[in-house]
């Protein structure tokens, strides 16, 4: 009887489990089966209206590649943006910069110096619900000419469109997206390539900033083929320096001022400020560095970045396409030990107080810390909105 009664209790145990902690679903993220809309349905209820997603930078440490490492030359590093999917695949077009390159396993994969990732890291990416990377960084020649011309094909290939890079000059074009009657384009260039040079017979291969002389050329480009708003990545600054140098000011002025709309900033791999600019009588957004989205960086600061949300409308009786309003989201890089690994987990923190801390290691102290940094660096006096969750954004 007793054996009988303990059963019983058991499979109660469990059915309550299941009923009030629901497999597969995030602690910290909104709920999946929040009303918030999917990207088609925004496309489908909203055809005037745009939001796009921007973040910084993707990098791939050998202790990262580690993490996903399943055996047999298979990969899964879906895990580590868990947490922050549904404010990614919930904007309309959502953009981060690829800071690694993809030469395949024919190489040995690895981290710093010289990034070589597996080709699953975009699977990932795609997951999460990325659109579009900045293949236009410091890193982009770590794997000379051949990777650079394969993670372009790999990335592309795996559904995720580029920009800062191209196999041929036959191919390097503005890549112009069309979402909601809105046609965006996105731009991307490099400061540097780390001292390993771009051949001189390919300049098509990576595009660098100069003298910002280029830029200004894709621009007018871009806006001859159509782009109604034109978003410009730039890899640029120095590291771990949390504000933008003298350089980086000079060049958002030229860029603002060949038409460009909007500046992602990436590089530093700290947070630098966002601001709201008026050039030539029409409103401007920079960040001028995001920080980095995920990494195994360890000082001070590098840990933590943001997600950029910018709101677009298009004005249906003058077709005039406007920036309606600029907000972001501030995040961080958890580093907790599963299965005998390190593993990552880029933690979202919309609201300065914890709500759940689902992770070994995850501590309020560390949450409000981040908020606090990010708050009173990135828009002091709180001239730029933090974003709300997905659920709230109607």
């Amino acid at each position: 009887m007793k054996r009988i009664i303990s059963i019983i209790t058991a499979i109660l145990a469990v059915i309550l489990f299941v009923i009030f902690f629901p497999f597969g679903k995030s602690a910290i993220s909104p709920d999946s089966n929040s009303d918030s809309p999917s990207k088609a349905e925004k496309r489908e209820n909203s055809s005037n209206k745009l939001q796009i997603a921007a973040f910084g930078d993707i990098m791939m440490h050998t202790p990262q590649i580690k993490a996903g490492d399943l055996g047999a030359n298979k990969y899964d590093f879906r895990s580590f943006f868990k947490e922050v999917k549904p404010y990614i695949s919930q904007a309309d077009i959502a953009i981060g910069n690829f800071e690694m390159t993809l030469a395949g396993p024919s190489k040995p994969y690895s981290g710093f110096p010289q990034f070589n990732a597996p080709d699953q890291i975009v699977d990932a990416l795609k997951d999460s619900g990325v659109d579009v990377v900045s293949t236009s960084n410091n890193h982009a020649m770590d794997t000379g000419v051949d990777g650079a011309i394969r993670t372009h094909k790999v990335v592309n290939e795996r559904g995720i469109q580029t920009t800062g890079t191209s196999p041929s000059a036959e191919k390097r074009k503005p890549l112009i997206v069309e979402k909601n009657g809105i046609k965006v384009a996105f731009l991307a260039y490099t400061e540097l390539t780390n001292g390993i040079p771009v051949p001189s017979d390919k300049p098509y291969l990576i595009d660098l900033i100069g003298d910002g002389t280029g830029i200004a050329k894709d621009i007018a480009q871009a806006k001859k083929e159509g782009a109604e708003l034109v978003c410009v990545s730039l890899h640029w600054g120095v590291e771990y320096q949390r504000n933008p140098n003298p350089s980086q000011k000079s060049i958002a002025e030229k860029v603002f001022k060949a038409g460009a709309d909007v500046i992602f900033g990436s590089h530093p791999h700290v947070l630098q400020p966002m601001e709201k600019m008026n050039v030539d009588g029409k409103e401007k957004y920079i960040i001028y560095s995001m920080g980095n989205f995920v990494s195994n960086q360890k000082d001070r600061y590098t840990d933590e970045g943001i997600i950029v949300y910018v709101d677009v409308e298009k004005d249906s009786k003058t077709n005039e396409v406007k920036l309606k309003e600029f907000s972001y989201l501030p995040t961080f890089v958890h580093k907790y030990n599963a299965n005998g690994k390190q593993q990552y987990a880029i933690i979202p923190t919309p609201k300065q107080e914890a709500s759940d801390l689902p992770y070994p290691g995850l501590s309020a102290s560390k949450w409000k810390s981040v908020w606090n940094d990010t708050v009173s660096h990135v828009s002091p006096g709180d001239a730029i909105p933090v974003y709300s969750n997905p659920a709230q954004k109607q």
